[in-house]
Parts: structure tokens; C-alpha cells; sequence
């Protein structure tokens, strides 16, 4: 087999709008008088002065902040973040209508590559999906995917990062138990990248923290997100809610909700640092009311995505949102129509970021084929979001002159210079006859996908890190578990 070549990104046309432009006003007035009149809780000491400095109205830890506030804050977050590759190349530029793809983090579970059987995630299940996705072309960030369950669990995220930066050079989204784990990884992050200041210039990483809906943002949420500031980190701070338990269920309602979270955390990255690099969006599932489960691939979900990217557009700031995620235990058809209309909606809205490509279970569980199936859907999708070419070529009236009534089109020129552009080539799906197929083997998707992932497993390496800096990783992750497990045994003395 062949390694499948890279995609150029190219903007989208956004097909997609899923709300008029006066309706997203109204949704923005409404986040406003939420902001205004109920608040913020805040749990961060630096966070609170600043916001009572600034002139906001602060109780305790409740915050109210005003509409002024809110609209300065927005105008001073960047419009554009760039973030580069482990190799300190620009790769992806977040702006309107750039669509990338890659997976969600800490997946307790996976889907044994060999067996088949579901077990608990280890580090080897990061290392391994990382290669994977360092391959297929269509991921264009990688997040962990799995959890390293079997690592030390004060610093599991930790050896989670190491896995990912020694199994592909691809831009990644970190996540971090607690603020000193945060500045752990940066630390990591500055020694690949050569030092802070080329971090700085060149960020390959960005960290994924969350506000608790609703409306209270953490101390160490709000820490781990001033901590990248200072090293010229990206943030996305984005809530991840259940409609009708932590949000309104209706769905405009937990929208609003949402954006008043999200806009909370751009008025304190704003006022910590302004211009600092933020990413708004978050995760917006409703709650299934007879079994609790986060209904991730539900219609609802692509709905509530699709307002929350125009409303990142309308503000012009990068967004970050889910697609690809399916509540189908394996990869079935309920899998594939899940993953599929999500992935297409995320490309035709414009979303910038969009992540959990590839979970099976609701966001519990993993498998390689299934993210590995997910690479053509993302490939589908990209095909129709460029677009349909119309000038005097893709037209064709002199080709349809000469060959005239009654004839055909198989062997002109024209067909032949144009057929690769025009007629999209899965590189999974099954487009032969049923002889043909039945010859190859009568495979199914699931089947010619697990073939492709054991492929990749057996046969595919990124670009090595230097020993050295190999060394090093390994000596920030020993050096913090022994800082926490020394501040525990302290406390639990005291």
C-alpha cells in the first residue's frame, strides 16, 4: 500500500448558514444581558482582580460583567492564530472558513487493533494512534485519543504528550490534569520546539481548558489558560455541556448559555494579556432523558455547532467545535451516518477546528479502523466543500460541439485532463461491480479499513525526536510526579 498523500487546505465556500444574520444579533444581545445581569462565578484570585479592576461588579467570587466590557475584549482577540507544526512550520492557520480535523483526548476505553475486543486505553494506544493519524492525510491536528491508564495518574497527561510528540509532527491540542501540569508541558513543549522563544514565535501546541457549566470557571481552568499565555500558547476555552442537566434543553437556550461562558473566558484572556491567542466554541451534546448518555452524533448537536460557528464568525474569532463523534458502539451504518453527516456539516459551515473525529461510544471508546474509515469521510467532505468550478473550461460548450448528438465523451482530451478534479476516488469505499468485489475478497469498509490501520501500525514511524530531547521529556515527567507526590505526602502530614 501506498502512503495516501496530504490535502492542500483550502477555504471553504461556507454553504451552510443555519440562522439569519439578525437571529445571531439576538443571540449575542441575549449572551450580553446573561453576562450583565446573572454573571460569572470565578475561582481564580488573578482573574477576579483583574475583572474588578476592569469595572466589572464582583461579590465574593460572582462576577457581573458589563456589555462595554464584552465588546472590548472582543475587538482586542486576534482574528487569525496561527499554529505550526512539531518542526516549527505554519501549517494552520485558524481564520474564516478553514476547516481542520483531528480526534478528542482520554478515551477510557479501545477497541483492541488484534483481538477486537474493548479493553482500557493505555500509552501504547496513544503512541499508535498518533502514527495513524500522522499518515492519514485528513487529520490535520492529533489530540490523545486514548488515556495512558497505565502511567503514573498525576502525570498520565503528562506521558500522554510525550506519546504524541514522538509519533507525529502534526500539530496538537494537550489537555492537563491541573496548572502544574500545564507549565510541566510547556516546559516539554519549549524543549521540542528549541526554546521558549521559539515556542513562542511558532506554537505547535495548543491546550484544550473548560469553564464547569454552568457559568463557573476553576481556578486551575483559569490558571492552565493564563499559564500558555505567558508562553505565547493558543487556548481553547470552550465549555462541553449536557442540554436539558448542566443547560437549558432547549437549544437556543443552551447556545446562549454556552457563548456566555465562552465570552467570560475571552474577557479574562483579554485582560490578562491582550491579543491573547484564544479559541471560542465548546462542546453543546443535549442529554438522552431516558439514559443519560451524551448523544454526540445526534442531529441536535450539528445544529447547536452549526449556530455557534457563525456566531465565532460573527465575533471573527477561531472556533472549536466536534464532528466525526458517534454514539454507535462499533463502526456500523449507525457509525457511518453519524460521523458522516457531522463531518460534511463541519466542512460546509466553515468550522475551524473540529475535533472527537473517530469516538465511538458517546465519547468512550476508540478503535483505529474506525479512524481510519473517518479519513474518507473527512476526504468526502473536503471534495464538496471546495466547491463546483464554473468557467469556460468546466463548461465545456466547444466539447459538447464536437462531439455533438449521439456520441460520447470517453475518449476526448477533455475528459482525461479533467476526470481526477471532477470525479472524487475513495480510497476505502467500494465502487466496483459485485464480481469484482466478490473476487477481492467480498470486504466490507470496517474490514479494508482495519487493513489499512494494521498497515500503518506495522510499517509507519514519524520523524524521530533528537536523543537528547527525548531524554529530557522524560526527566519533566519524573521530575513532576515527584513534585506532586511530595506536595501530597506534605498536605496529608499537615
Amino acid at each position: 500500500m501506498r502512503k495516501i498523500r496530504s490535502n492542500s487546505i483550502e477555504q471553504t465556500t461556507p454553504f451552510l448558514r443555519w440562522v439569519s444574520e439578525g437571529q445571531i444579533e439576538e443571540i449575542h444581545f441575549a449572551t450580553l444581558e446573561v453576562l450583565e445581569r446573572t454573571g460569572v462565578v470565578v475561582d481564580h484570585p488573578e482573574a477576579l482582580q483583574l475583572l474588578k479592576d476592569a469595572g466589572c461588579i464582583v461579590n465574593d467570587h460572582r462576577v457581573r460583567i458589563p456589555s462595554w466590557l464584552v465588546e472590548e475584549c472582543l475587538r482586542l482577540a486576534p482574528r487569525k492564530i496561527v499554529v505550526a507544526n512539531r518542526k516549527g512550520q505554519r501549517v494552520m492557520p485558524l481564520e474564516k472558513n478553514r476547516t481542520y480535523f483531528g480526534t478528542g483526548s482520554d478515551l477510557p476505553f479501545t477497541v483492541d487493533l488484534e483481538t477486537g475486543k474493548r479493553r482500557r486505553s493505555t500509552k501504547r494506544d496513544v503512541e499508535l494512534a498518533c502514527r495513524v493519524m500522522d499518515y492519514l492525510p485528513n487529520y490535520d491536528f492529533v489530540m490523545s485519543y486514548a488515556i495512558a491508564s497505565d502511567t503514573s495518574s498525576k502525570v498520565s497527561d503528562l506521558h500522554q504528550l510525550e506519546a504524541m510528540v514522538t509519533n507525529t509532527i502534526k500539530p496538537m491540542i494537550v489537555t492537563a490534569h491541573d496548572e502544574i501540569n500545564m507549565r510541566a508541558q510547556l516546559e516539554m513543549a519549549a524543549l521540542v520546539a528549541g526554546g521558549r522563544e521559539e515556542l513562542r514565535k511558532n506554537p505547535f501546541m495548543i491546550l484544550y481548558s473548560e469553564p464547569i457549566s454552568p457559568l463557573t470557571h476553576t481556578n486551575d481552568g483559569v490558571g492552565k489558560m493564563f499559564a500558555c499565555f505567558e508562553y505565547g500558547v493558543p487556548v481553547v476555552y470552550t465549555p462541553g455541556i449536557l442540554s436539558g442537566a448542566t443547560t437549558p434543553v432547549t437549544k437556543a437556550g443552551t447556545i446562549v448559555l454556552m457563548n456566555a461562558e465562552a465570552l467570560a473566558g475571552v474577557v479574562m484572556a483579554q485582560l490578562k494579556q491582550k491579543g491573547a491567542p484564544i479559541i471560542i466554541g465548546g462542546g453543546a451534546t443535549p442529554m438522552d432523558m431516558r439514559t443519560t448518555a451524551t448523544l454526540y452524533g445526534s442531529p441536535e448537536a450539528m445544529m447547536n455547532y452549526a449556530i455557534m460557528t457563525q456566531l465565532s464568525q460573527f465575533y471573527g474569532i477561531p472556533n472549536f467545535t466536534e464532528a466525526g463523534c458517534v454514539n454507535a458502539p462499533i463502526p456500523d451504518a449507525q457509525a457511518g451516518m453519524e460521523a458522516g453527516n457531522g463531518i460534511l456539516m463541519a466542512q460546509l459551515m466553515g468550522a475551524n477546528l473540529v475535533h472527537d473525529v473517530g469516538y465511538l461510544e458517546g465519547g468512550k471508546t476508540g478503535s483505529l479502523t474506525f479512524l481510519t474509515m473517518c479519513n474518507d469521510y473527512i476526504d468526502n467532505a473536503r471534495y464538496m466543500g471546495r466547491g463546483t468550478r464554473i468557467d469556460e473550461e468546466t463548461m465545456a460548450v466547444d466539447v459538447i460541439d464536437e462531439v455533438g448528438p449521439g456520441g460520447n465523451y470517453v475518449s476526448h482530451e477533455h475528459t482525461y485532463k479533467n476526470f481526477r478534479e471532477e470525479i472524487w476516488t475513495s480510497k476505502q469505499f467500494n465502487t466496483s461491480f459485485w464480481e469484482v468485489w466478490e473476487e477481492q475478497g467480498s470486504k466490507s469498509m470496517e474490514a479494508r479499513a482495519e487493513e489499512l490501520a494494521k498497515h500503518i501500525v506495522a510499517t509507519h514511524n514519524s520523524e524521530l525526536l533528537d536523543d537528547t530531547i527525548q531524554q529530557g521529556l522524560n526527566e519533566i515527567i519524573a521530575e513532576t510526579d515527584q513534585k506532586k507526590a511530595s506536595t501530597r505526602r506534605k498536605n496529608k502530614d499537615a
